[in-house]
């Protein structure tokens, strides 16, 4: 199969969170399977460094105003990537924000890289069989593929599938972008982007079972919940993979030491490399980490309030590293200087250190508000960190609390700080079972979330597109 996707992200090359770990997950899994794929995305400033090989040029017409553009081509980690290079909308700093705000031109910027994309491939891979787009920024390339080339000789019956990573980001904007993004503007009284890619697309897609469900109802659905429902039938959730050729600790060059579920020396040396890195006191007890967005959809509202009431009453250790909200990062700067012994923060966003701390911890803390998928769960699930999570979305649908038979982390389900206190406990209690600790360990170091499953589960809805 010819595939396009189109994304605004994609690991290795551009990232800010989850979205290009999925994005190059699909595109790789698709091409191991023997089909054809080619990525799009913008090329931002940082990419710019990278070589390129052959270009084209390509033309958009949008409110009236003619650009033009250039279509790069890159070869990267074995996929034939193109990048959309046009200075006045990619070449920034930031992908979508100064840092404070959204870029206000962030409509006409990604409408014009999904107009771009369909000219480029109308007019340079003709034999395309199927388009793909992830969240907002891809989104109104499946309205443009229905309003503008429904007549086209190529395009004119090519499928689009619409993934919605987090339904949370939409991007709204008042009415008059209909007119200046040519699209059909009807009784809407603003435009909504992620609404269009989930009312033009042939198939829509979100990342897990659960997360699916719950975007049918409200507040989870953030104002969509009746367009959900109208295309239930065509909506469905395919929980992302993981990638185990970076994710799997005896192999992950990152560590100081490798380990495997039946030898976890190595896992007790990089817990004692991290803490003598953080200068946490070397102890017997349980080392619990986060690696997150700091941001209140990842539960820190909650979060810090409960640790502050627990950190007192216990022993156990906390180390998170991160990056995000101020107003957050501040009062987790507080905790590291109200209890030196026990609590340290690393704001910022480092690879290697990521890996580090997946590898250290006992428990990984994901308290999340909602969690579409959720990768840091799949992650600590090979590490042999027992993820204690919200059982929401993702995290519902591949984490069994404890003491379920088949238990392979710790989980709750109320938003409150009682609620997180009372996991934070029994995962204290369980720790101190050590051999029930290592047999919730061991059964979720043999969990198997491979992006080959998500694929065979994306071809089968791209199947049904065609049909």
């Amino acid at each position: 199969m010819r595939i396009l996707l189109l994304c605004s992200e994609f690991e290795g090359l551009i990232k800010t969170g989850g979205l290009a770990d999925a994005c190059k997950g699909i595109a790789s899994s698709l091409q191991a399977a023997g089909h054809q794929v080619t990525v799009m995305l913008p090329r931002y400033s940082n990419l710019y460094s990278r070589p390129t090989a052959q270009w084209q040029s390509v033309f958009v017409k949008l409110g009236g105003v003619e650009y033009g553009c250039a279509v790069r081509q890159l070869k990267f980690a074995g996929i034939d990537v193109r990048l959309v290079e046009h200075d006045d909308f990619f070449h920034r700093e930031r992908p979508y924000d100064d840092g404070s705000y959204g870029y206000a031109d962030n409509p006409l910027r990604f409408a014009f890289f999904c107009k771009v994309a369909l000219e480029w491939c109308r007019q340079y891979m003709p034999d395309v069989e199927l388009v793909h787009g992830h969240d907002w920024q891809t989104a109104v390339a499946a309205a443009y593929l229905k309003q503008h080339y429904a007549a086209d000789p190529v395009l004119g019956k090519v499928p689009y599938i619409f993934t919605v990573h987090n339904g949370a980001y939409q991007l709204t904007c008042d009415k008059s972008w209909f007119g200046k993004l040519d699209l059909a503007a009807g009784d809407d009284h603003f435009l909504n982007m992620l609404e269009q890619g989930v009312r033009y697309a042939s198939k829509v897609s979100t990342v897990s079972k659960g997360y699916r469900d719950e975007l049918l109802s409200e507040p989870a659905a953030n104002g969509l919940a009746t367009l959900y429902q109208k295309r239930a039938a065509d909506f469905v959730g395919i929980l992302n993979g993981c990638d185990y050729q970076q994710w799997d600790p005896a192999t992950d060059l990152a560590l100081v030491q490798n380990y495997q579920q039946a030898d976890l020396t190595g896992k007790a040396a990089c817990k004692a490399y991290l803490r003598h890195r953080f200068n946490l006191p070397e102890s017997a007890v349980p080392l619990f980490v986060a690696v997150s967005r700091i941001t209140g959809q990842k539960g820190f509202d909650y979060l810090i309030p409960a640790l502050r009431r627990w950190l007192p009453t216990t022993a156990a250790q906390v180390f998170m590293v991160g990056t995000g909200e101020l107003q957050y990062c501040r009062q987790l700067y507080q905790l590291q200087d109200d209890y030196p012994a026990q609590f340290r923060f690393f704001e910022g966003f480092d690879e290697t250190l990521a890996h580090q701390t997946e590898a250290a911890g006992d428990f990984f803390l994901m308290p999340s508000l909602f969690e579409p998928c959720g990768l840091n769960q799949l992650y600590s699930l090979k590490y042999g960190t027992v993820p204690l999570v919200r059982l929401t979305g993702g995290l519902r649908d591949t984490v069994t609390p404890w003491p379920a038979a088949q238990a392979t982390g710790i989980g709750f389900t109320e938003v409150s700080i009682e609620a997180l206190l009372a996991a934070l406990e029994q995962a204290e209690q369980l720790y101190q079972q050590g051999n029930e600790y290592k047999r919730v360990q061991q059964r979720g170091m043999q969990q198997n979330f491979s992006w080959q499953a998500a694929v065979s589960e994306y071809l089968e809805l791209y199947q049904q597109a065609l049909k």
